[in-house]
């Protein structure tokens, strides 16, 4: 079934004179989507938006007024920066951990950081080199700890969690805040695998927040887009986090996201429309074994075609970042001039890739919001 924005889309642009491939936000299905999310966190929650994958000022601002949102979810040193500067309400937990070098250059210039951000910290060593800072700038550190709750990308195992704990209170320039356990998997396990992978990542979570409670810490975060609705607080957690599903890349067309809309789109003009084209070296086959091709405005995103129907990259002619070539039926008209469109697979990479959102609501061309740097 083709998604009707396309044609609303592709409109707005001809008549704003777009002439360069760029990224489309629709404002109506964005909105829509953080109203849809805030009706599936469970009372008692607090949200978290996710930064990197939201990465534009205005769309930030929208999720964290629409979801009521708590604080960010931060990933780089260099947005966190941003953040500090220009969202000075926000608070921030580092959905990483960081070198101890790049705590550092934070505080240097940004010493407010002490109080509005919490480290996380996933073993005993990265906890001393904090612990060394705090020292050093005479500061209080606010942390958490990366709980591996079945993951396994790192992070404290959960029968290391009482140990770990027992190290931090030996530092008196960390102050423990909780704990953040980031479970992806559980979505994408199958079925079997998923219920057993989701009791475990439930008792983890609860284990934690009996630790964390015992030991004078109030945050246990988890979920993500894929899973905060799932949660309550009788599971443990005390927030949850999300961000690229209020724009839904591909990634996420999931079961447990079918109630969201694709909002972001990859839009490029048209250059070429060659019906019945023969393909390098293979000249000789007839007219009628050919397809037809179209040549887009640059190429080889992190997305998959969606608009005109039926058009995919040429498998013959592959990918290109400068003149790529779609394959696909032959057309009623040439689309020369007009645009094609892609859904990107995820957010985070592309968001910063175009420089610019340009914003889409109801037929027209609204805005043009910058978006942050690459979130590394």
């Amino acid at each position: 079934m083709i998604d009707p924005v396309y044609a609303d889309i592709c409109s707005a642009l001809r008549g704003a004179g777009q002439a360069t491939p760029c990224l489309v936000l629709d404002l109506d299905r964005y909105s829509a989507n953080i109203d849809t999310a805030r009706a599936n966190v469970a009372p008692g929650l607090s949200v978290r938006v996710v930064a990197k994958s939201l990465a534009c000022l205005p769309m930030l601002d929208l999720a964290m007024q629409g979801l009521g949102a708590n604080g960010m979810m931060t990933f780089s040193a260099t947005m966190l920066r941003l953040f500090l500067w220009e969202r000075p309400e926000v608070t921030h937990l580092m959905g990483k951990p960081l070198p101890v070098a790049a705590v550092a250059d934070v505080l240097a210039v940004q010493p407010e950081a002490a109080g509005r951000v919490i480290w996380l910290v996933d073993t005993g060593a990265r906890a001393a080199q904090l612990a060394e800072l705090a020292g050093q700038t005479g500061q209080s550190l606010r942390v958490a700890v990366e709980l591996d709750v079945g993951l396994h990308r790192g992070g404290v195992p959960p029968g290391d969690l009482a140990g770990m704990l027992g190290d931090l209170a030996a530092h008196p320039g960390l102050i423990f805040e909780g704990v953040m356990g980031y479970e992806p998997h559980l979505a994408k396990l199958p079925g079997l695998l998923r219920g057993i992978a989701t009791r475990r990542v439930q008792a983890a979570l609860a284990q934690g927040a009996d630790l964390t409670r015992a030991r004078g810490g109030t945050l246990v975060n988890t979920g993500g887009s894929m899973t905060f609705a799932s949660y309550r607080p009788d599971h443990g957690p005390t927030e949850v986090a999300l961000g690229s599903v209020l724009a839904k890349p591909t990634d996420f067309d999931l079961a447990a996201t079918e109630a969201f809309q694709p909002a972001l789109f990859i839009a490029t003009p048209i250059l070429k429309y060659l019906p019945g084209n023969p393909l390098p070296g293979l000249d000789w086959l007839p007219a009628g074994k050919r397809r037809a091709h179209i040549a887009i405005y640059g190429g080889y995103w992190k997305a998959k075609p969606v608009w005109p129907a039926g058009y995919n990259c040429s498998g013959v002619f592959g990918h290109s970042s400068n003149q790529e070539m779609w394959a696909g039926p032959v057309l009623v008209s040439s689309p020369v001039d007009d645009f094609a469109l892609l859904r990107p697979t995820q957010s985070e990479a592309v968001l910063p890739e175009f420089g610019e959102v340009v914003v889409h609501s109801k037929g027209q061309i609204i805005q043009r919001w910058a978006t942050l740097p690459v979130a590394q």
